[in-house]
């Protein structure tokens, strides 16, 4: 089976049911299949081809959901882009992939002449603007495409499971973005999974204010929703009362938004104002959240609350279900259906295998196997090998394993703070820290010093203003959960922390932008 007729089940199931709302556009299963029909035949007249890669660098919306599914018609290669990119970020995704034909946004015309400058792999570019007089000459006009083309119904060979589907870039926190090669197969078995886990149906009404360009919302959120006939509700640009607004005037059921987003929405002067009882069901992860504000969450916003562990090359792997949301707070929960997971010994200096597992509540390096995990990355076969090694995908991340079995994470293995001889996992401090009163978010770092080697550093962004460095040093001094050399060392108030579109705090930007200042 491949995702061209994942799509066409539900056509013939759905066919009246609502599948698509952006803006104030609404399409039915029957009328959205139609106008990816006719832009699958607009990127063949323009000569693509099963295997071509097609890039789309366009903001949350329905173009860019055409766009993945008519690739998907075609047995082309989707290959989407985070179009907060600069246009040298974005050529640089763009001739790594090879992609034939450039899709972008109607605010990203200027960048789009930036790339056609820099990359000679692409021979057609077409813009979203609302009005063909404001596309650049040579290039073509999306809705144009999509609404005045004719769909000759032409034969075509459907991809196979193991044919490519996506190149997903990973978002670059740990150097060059790399294309992580998903499959029809491996994309099918993302949207089964969280149909499994999350109990979809038909009369589920998502809401999208997540990046669709990440295997998060679009495999693990927006594609499963499809799968089983449900209304996908695209907010093309995420504000909290907005977001409150639109699950009362559509009667959203799910959810996915990490918590930074869920927290302003909560904590909105507005909040209850709206209506959001529809709300049956929360995704979310990335970071922690406060057992106060979890607390919140449940009682007033809604009682299921999920917290899922993933990345772009497997996807959802672990996932804390609605029941434990308290009782097993900060926990990422047990493996999915799918998902066999491990945590072995983490050792940078050898090749730790499969069978190395460690102690319950020991810390080590989580690997994860499954339908689900890539099949490598894009034109870097030493990567590939570092990461999957005999059907395991070595995540970089530690986690523990209590002896109920849900795993705990802990940080990635390079932030590992080594200070004084000492093992720190960020992690560890940073649950103190979102314990004490007045503290909303909470990152921490190991920062260069002369005598210690590293020294912790927290960065805090308050809910309390009046809330002091001194304050929240002598509550992790009094934790009894706290060993005296893990307290932090240094603390830094901001007002937001960095973080990508998936919600992950960018850890390098803090110690090259604050780290200095820290006192």
């Amino acid at each position: 089976m491949h995702i061209a007729r994942l799509l066409e089940a539900s056509v013939e199931r759905y066919p009246d049911h609502t599948a698509l709302i952006f803006e104030d556009r609404r399409w039915t299963y029957t009328q959205w299949h139609a106008r990816i029909r006719r832009f699958a035949q607009a990127l063949s007249d323009l000569g693509v081809r099963p295997g071509d890669r097609v890039a789309f660098y366009v903001s949350t919306s329905e173009n860019s959901v055409t766009t993945y599914f008519a690739c998907q018609v075609l047995g082309a290669v989707a290959v989407p882009l985070n179009f907060r990119l600069s246009p040298g970020e974005a050529a640089y995704i763009i001739s790594d992939s090879g992609a034939r034909v450039l899709v972008y946004g109607r605010n990203l015309t200027e960048n789009a002449l930036k790339v056609q400058a820099q990359v000679k792999s692409v021979h057609d570019f077409i813009g979203c603007a609302y009005d063909k007089e404001n596309i650049p000459e040579g290039h073509h006009h999306f809705d144009t495409l999509a609404e005045e083309t004719v769909d000759r119904d032409e034969p075509r060979p459907a991809p196979d499971g193991n044919d490519i589907s996506a190149l997903v870039y990973t978002s670059g926190t740990t150097g060059r973005p790399k294309g992580v090669i998903h499959t029809h197969a491996n994309d099918l078995a993302i949207a089964m999974n969280c149909v499994m886990e999350y109990g979809l149906n038909h009369l589920d009404n998502a809401l999208h204010i997540a990046p669709l360009y990440h295997v998060g919302g679009m495999q693990a959120f927006f594609m499963p929703h499809l799968m089983v006939g449900g209304t996908n509700v695209v907010l093309g640009r995420y504000e909290a009362e907005k977001t409150l607004e639109v699950i009362q005037t559509e009667k959203i059921t799910t959810l996915f938004a990490v918590p930074t987003q869920i927290q302003e929405m909560l904590f909105h002067p507005r909040f209850n104002d709206y209506e959001v009882k529809s709300l049956r069901l929360i995704t979310t992860g990335g970071a922690a959240i406060s057992s106060a504000t979890m607390e919140r969450v449940i009682a007033e916003f809604c009682p299921g609350i999920f917290n899922g562990y993933g990345m772009t090359e497997a996807s959802l792997t672990l996932i804390l279900h609605p029941e434990d949301a308290l009782a097993k707070l900060g926990s990422c929960g047990k493996p999915t259906l799918i998902t066999e997971a491990r945590v072995i010994a983490n050792d940078p200096a050898r090749e730790v295998p499969p069978s190395e597992t460690v102690g319950a509540g020991d810390i080590g390096q989580l690997i994860v196997r499954g339908p689900q995990a890539m099949q490598g990355y894009w034109n870097k076969p030493f990567e590939t090998q570092k990461k999957l090694k005999a059907g395991w995908i070595y995540t970089g991340d530690l986690f523990s394993k209590d002896a109920d079995g849900f795993y705990f994470f802990h940080g990635r293995a390079d932030d590992m703070i080594v200070s004084g001889g000492e093992n720190i996992y960020p992690r560890e401090v940073e649950e103190i820290l979102y314990r004490c009163p007045g503290v909303q978010e909470a990152a921490v770092v190991g920062i260069p010093d002369e005598k210690w080697g590293q020294i912790v550093a927290a960065f805090i962004v308050a809910s309390d203003p009046d809330l002091a460095a001194e304050t929240v040093d002598a509550f992790c001094k009094a934790s009894d959960d706290l060993a005296p050399y893990k307290r932090p060392k240094r603390y830094v108030f901001m007002d937001a922390l960095p973080m990508n579109p998936s919600g992950k705090v960018l850890k390098r930007e803090l110690l090259a932008a604050h780290a200095p200042a820290a006192a």
